[in-house]
């Protein structure tokens, strides 16, 4: 059995009474991941400047132990283990760095230093009453969890992996009566100005800007200090307001904060809302809303993966890659009701996003902590039916960095059936070329000598068996000069006269050493339709008076395959794709001009309908 050794007078009078506490997990409470099954049967408590988190000491049914951390109801669960390689001293901590266990990379995400606010059931170690104690939180590409604990003399490696509550598979939970409201003070007077305050996150809540006055209080303080005073100029009405309760991913949510944070670029002032949703049991998400642009926003525990550093850096989580959209440094202007940080106006962080719309993977950083979170493109309607079904949100305003593009579906589908009837067209020309005749109905040898006096002539009559084109072609020997004809395709039976006008020119020679070439020596003249019947032709050809003697051959030849009407075809079926391809682009590069790429015009998206 694992016995807890550290109960004595002195020890006890160094750490607190267990804090109030909002967790759903209690001593006692079964589970079960990837199959072992578990109790929880010890607990110790860490609060640091902005925060707290329990460590729930797990005994597993093999007898092994482990540790589920819980801070505000994001878990991750983990065991010691023998590092790999030399852990890293704390003189040389800082986010960012890289360290690996085994094969797997991991990363410094997070340096706390935290003391122990209190203990309760069994642990397997003695414990001191310290106030630095040093963590370091480690992050994988994949959910693995790390922490590097620097309390003892020697540092300690813990590894696991982020669940969520729903795998951990939960039996013996607590439930929450009105001692556990009380004690997590349900409510209080504002110290700034003593409206009534009341708390719905409980002791998840860090910090709470009073609705009435604005000023900023500390939610652990059962003094009830006084973070911030009103800092902001005017007041802000929340769309959503504060105490809904909506639906949301199944589960209910209720919006317990808000906040208005900015960035400026170029000198100009860019806002956006965010609203914070409190779930018992799955903690907290975000909604942010810019110009009627809303996403739905989640922590990612995934460490995302340098996919390229170059002129647009891009990152990739699972098989999805994001392009960097903009580096920028937000700041808090407005805050209004709980928050599970230490929320305050004016503090400003290092923000990076990245998108692949509909999504949106956005960094924030300071010295002691980079976090990553993942939105999700909502439509506004979807936002009021869960939270505020009686209410029309405004409609969006302009092109939002994650916006999905609502070109491209309907771009992919066109060329998609474009590629079909392109097929078919194809497929339909090279049909008639292998199906026609081509057959000639006649051929015959003539010389056109300038100044004679009867140029004028007429052939021999003809035949033409069916229906259908007919090509007349002339192919003239002749050098730098030009032979001109009227031809009239006359129908013997009807008198009907199909006339044809076409010339024959080709002249060539050689300028400053290079040869050159104009002109052809044969004309074609292709008639799209004629009835069956008998045909002559009469033919008037007309040269230079002082031109050379033309000898040429008049060639006559029916059902020739015309190839005008699929090359109209293919136009028609073209027209429609390239205009929504252009939309599509449009609206890419109105997507891009509110980037930090805008101006260098340097995306290298393609519009690939592939």
């Amino acid at each position: 059995m694992i016995v807890r050794h550290d109960v004595d007078l002195e020890t006890i009078g160094e750490v607190a009474d267990l804090p109030p506490d909002s967790s759903p997990i209690q001593l006692g409470t079964e589970g079960a991941l990837d199959g072992r099954a578990f109790t929880v049967i010890g607990r110790i408590v860490y609060e640091y400047a902005d925060g707290g988190w329990n460590e729930w000491h797990l005994a597993y049914a093999d007898g092994t132990s482990g540790w589920l951390s819980d801070a505000q109801l994001e878990y991750a669960v983990s065991s010691h283990v023998a590092p790999t390689r030399p852990l890293p001293f704390t003189t040389g901590l800082r986010v960012g760095l890289g360290y690996s266990w085994g094969d797997v990379p991991l990363q410094v995400s997070t340096i706390t230093t935290a003391r122990y606010k209190g203990v309760e059931g069994e642990l397997p170690f003695e414990f001191w009453g310290k106030d630095q104690l040093t963590f370091a939180d480690l992050r994988g590409h994949d959910a693995t969890f790390g922490t590097i604990d620097y309390s003892g003399a020697t540092p300690l490696l813990f590894i696991g992996r982020f669940v969520s509550f729903d795998e951990l598979h939960l039996r013996n939970l607590r439930t929450f009566d009105d001692e556990d409201r009380s004690r997590g003070m349900r409510g209080f007077n504002c110290a700034n100005c003593g409206a009534a305050v009341e708390l719905r996150a409980l002791a998840h809540t860090r910090a709470v800007a009073c609705t009435s006055c604005g000023a900023v209080l500390d939610a652990r303080d059962r003094n009830v200090t006084i973070l911030q005073s009103a800092e902001a100029r005017q007041s802000i009405v929340p769309l959503i307001p504060l105490g809904t309760r909506g639906t949301w991913h199944g589960q209910p949510y209720d919006v317990i904060g808000f906040q208005q944070r900015s960035v400026t670029v170029d000198g100009a002032r860019y806002a956006w809302d965010e609203y914070v949703l409190f779930n018992r049991y799955h903690g907290f998400r975000y909604l942010t809303n810019y110009n009627g642009h809303w996403n739905d926003v989640d922590v990612v525990r995934e460490l995302p993966t340098v996919t390229s550093t170059g002129s647009r850096p891009t990152m990739s989580r699972g098989n999805v890659e994001f392009k960097h959209f903009q580096h920028a440094v937000a700041r808090t202007d407005f805050v209004l009701g709980e928050f599970p940080w230490r929320v305050k106006v004016g503090e400003t962080v290092v923000t990076d996003d990245y998108v692949a719309p509909p999504l949106l993977l956005s960094s924030e950083g300071t010295t002691g902590e980079r976090t990553w979170s993942l939105g999700t493109y909502t439509e506004p309607a979807a936002i009021a039916s869960a939270f505020v079904p009686s209410l029309s949100l405004p409609r969006p305003v302009g092109v939002f960095a994650n916006q999905p593009n609502p070109w491209t579906a309907k771009s992919r589908a066109l060329w998609r059936t474009w590629r079909w009837l392109a097929v078919l067209i194809l497929a339909l020309f090279v049909y008639r070329q292998m199906m026609s005749a081509e057959a000639t109905i006649l051929e015959q040898s003539y010389t056109y000598t300038p100044g004679a006096a009867e140029a004028s002539f007429v052939t021999p009559p003809f035949t033409i068996v069916k229906s259908g084109t007919v090509d007349i072609s002339i192919e003239a020997h002749l050098q730098n000069s030009w032979v001109g004809y009227d031809i009239a395709l006359i129908d013997l039976g009807s008198g009907t006269a199909y006339n044809v006008a076409t010339e024959v020119s080709y002249y060539f020679g050689e300028d400053q050493g290079e040869r050159w070439t104009e002109g052809s020596t044969r004309a074609d003249r292709l008639l799209p339709k004629l009835p069956a019947g008998q045909y002559y032709l009469r033919v008037e050809p007309e040269g230079p008076v002082n031109g050379p003697v033309v000898p040429y051959t008049i060639r006559i030849r029916r059902d020739v395959p015309l190839m005008f009407p699929y090359v109209l075809a293919f136009l028609a079926i073209t027209i429609r794709p390239v205009w929504v391809a252009l939309r599509r682009l449009g609206f890419e590069v109105t997507r891009d001009a509110e980037s930090d790429y805008g101006s260098s015009g340097d995306d290298d998206d393609d519009d690939d309908d592939d």
